[in-house]
């Protein structure tokens, strides 16, 4: 029997050596990984060119459009509410 244990023992640690192994070896390929591939965020500050903060509005037609838009977006569903409780 204490044969018999003593395999067992000796399997859990091979077993439980072995997957530790695994994963340092993941954690290091890993971090490797980190600083071989670069991440979207840096390629884009690199290929991006510097933009103004007013570039960014839209013109007043545009938005005079997208607000006209919502109001009748928002109108409609309350109407649309209105008449499905009625």
């Amino acid at each position: 029997m204490s044969e018999l244990l003593s395999q067992a023992a000796q399997l859990m640690l091979v077993g439980m050596g072995a997957v530790i192994i695994f994963l340092c070896l993941l954690v290091v390929a890993m971090s490797a990984m980190k600083r071989l591939i670069p991440t979207p965020e840096a390629v884009a500050s690199r290929h991006s060119p510097v933009k103004d903060k007013n570039s960014d509005t839209a013109p007043p037609a545009v938005l005079a459009a997208i607000s006209a838009a919502i109001h009748h977006y928002r109108n409609g569903t309350k109407a649309a509410n209105n008449k499905e409780k009625s």
